[in-house]
């Protein structure tokens, strides 16, 4: 017999099975799921949907995609997601954005533009087409073709670039020496054959802008204004015929820079020299000529002397009260008895400055085409003595104050103070006997009158 007979038949062995968790109910065949493979499946959730909402499909994004797209090309993925869940309340994830722009053909960086090399020089040289001029960098141009849903890198913009316009980096360096405006001797016939008309806004942040009109022909400053605002062409209309009245007619021309205030004074310009000289051919001798800024020379050359002998003492002066801490801005009693104090001020100076720059005598050069030698008012007064021929438009006095009683918004613009207040203030200032007010007076007489108004 043999050994393992001897021990006798062994027990056989129990079959495996699978720990079981705590608190683990058996499982009815009939309950599992069938798998992928099409076997049963114990996975706990075979069928994938948890307490997560289901990602949008590509039919119910494509619209929105496609719009953010075009309104934000800058847009990342992240920014993506999170407007879609802040905005629609989706949630999308980064993979499945990815598979939707790819499927759009739409792009988060140049770096996924599959787009063949022809087409993307194509488009960047339909870009540049639109600036003749050389004035857009390859940044510009790339955002520009962002906007139209083109992802193009920027060394690609910028080889293209410097392979066609090198030049125009250049032209676009801040550095880079400008292109020099030639300056040649200014002629005319005798005064008021051309007046020069322009803003000045270095006063500006006390609230005191200027508009003033020179005479090309002696340098004589004609009128100069203070105002509430140079920028509405009611305002200057207004001004070129308070100009006209005080001269008796208008000019032959006048020269201004193209901003839209002129729009009054070009149509008064105009019509009147129209009625007044008809023989002039506009074709021939315009009565307007509009000018780049720094080729306004007449007017433009009087500003840096006006601002820098005369308005920064009058900034000085207002600025010097306007923080002792007296002043309460934003309280209307203040403001509208400052204007009414400081606009007549500040005018009374700046007719004073006019006056003393027309009787200052210019140094005589031998080289100049206009008048030298002499003083501006000499110019204007005698201007045969120096080689010139008077050219005033004589202009009826009755047709210009019609036009001036015609001007309501102009003047209503010029207004610096509220009418009732105006005869308060009159009244206030009579009670205090009237004292002189100038640049080093004015603000002592507001204290007063403030006390006096309240």
């Amino acid at each position: 017999m043999s050994p393992k007979g001897k021990k006798g038949k062994g027990k056989a062995r129990k079959p495996y099975e699978k720990p079981r968790l705590k608190n683990e109910v058996d499982s009815d065949p009939e309950d599992l799921q069938v798998g992928l493979l099409g076997r049963y499946s114990t996975a706990r959730n075979p069928s994938g949907k948890n307490q997560h909402a289901p990602a949008p499909t590509l039919g119910e994004v494509a619209h929105l995609i496609r719009a953010y797209h075009k309104d934000n090309p800058k847009f990342k993925y992240d920014d993506y997601i999170e407007v879609f869940a802040n905005e629609h309340d989706l949630v999308i994830s980064r993979t499945k954005l990815s598979g939707y722009l790819k499927e759009l053909g739409l792009y988060t960086t140049s770096r996924g533009n599959r787009m063949p090399i022809g087409a993307k020089n194509q488009l960047i040289l339909d870009e540049l087409a639109n600036d003749p001029c050389q004035t857009r960098g390859p940044r510009v141009i790339k955002e520009a073709l962002n906007l139209d849903g083109h992802k193009i890198g920027r060394d690609d913009i910028s080889n293209i670039m410097h392979d066609l316009h090198p030049e125009g980096f250049n032209k676009r360096n801040p550095r880079a020496k400008k292109k020099k405006i030639i300056r040649q001797p200014l002629t005319a016939v005798g005064p008021d054959e051309e007046w020069s008309v322009d803003g000045h806004d270095k006063l500006n942040s006390a609230g005191f802008p200027i508009y003033g009109i020179r005479d090309k022909w002696g340098g004589k400053f004609l009128h100069y204004r203070v105002v509430p605002s140079n920028r509405y062409a009611s305002v200057v209309g207004v001004l070129f015929l308070e100009c006209a009245k005080k001269r008796g007619g208008v000019p032959v021309q006048v020269t201004s820079d193209r901003g839209s205030e002129t729009r009054d004074a070009y149509a008064f310009q105009t019509a009147l020299r129209e009625t007044f000289a008809p023989d002039l051919l506009n074709q021939l001798i315009p009565s307007w000529r509009f000018l780049p800024s720094p080729h306004n020379i007449t007017v433009e050359s009087g500003w840096r002397p006006l601002f820098y002998t005369w308005g920064v003492n009058v900034l000085e002066f207002f600025n010097a009260g306007l923080f002792d801490g007296f002043f309460e801005a934003g309280n209307p009693l203040h403001e509208q008895t400052s204007n009414w104090i400081w606009f007549p001020a500040i005018q009374r100076d700046l007719n004073r400055f006019c006056h003393q720059q027309n009787n200052h005598r210019v140094r005589y050069q031998a080289d100049k085409k206009l008048p030298s030698g002499g003083t501006p008012n000499e110019f204007d007064k005698n201007p045969q003595s120096y080689g010139g021929t008077p050219s005033l438009i004589e202009v009826d006095a009755e047709v210009i104050q019609e036009l001036l009683d015609g001007c309501e918004e102009g003047y209503k613009r010029m207004r610096y103070v509220d009418e009732d207040f105006a005869d308060l203030a009159e009244e206030a200032y009579t009670a205090l006997g009237r004292p002189g007010i100038n640049l080093q007076t004015a603000w002592g007489v507001f204290r007063a009158m403030i006390g006096q108004l309240q």
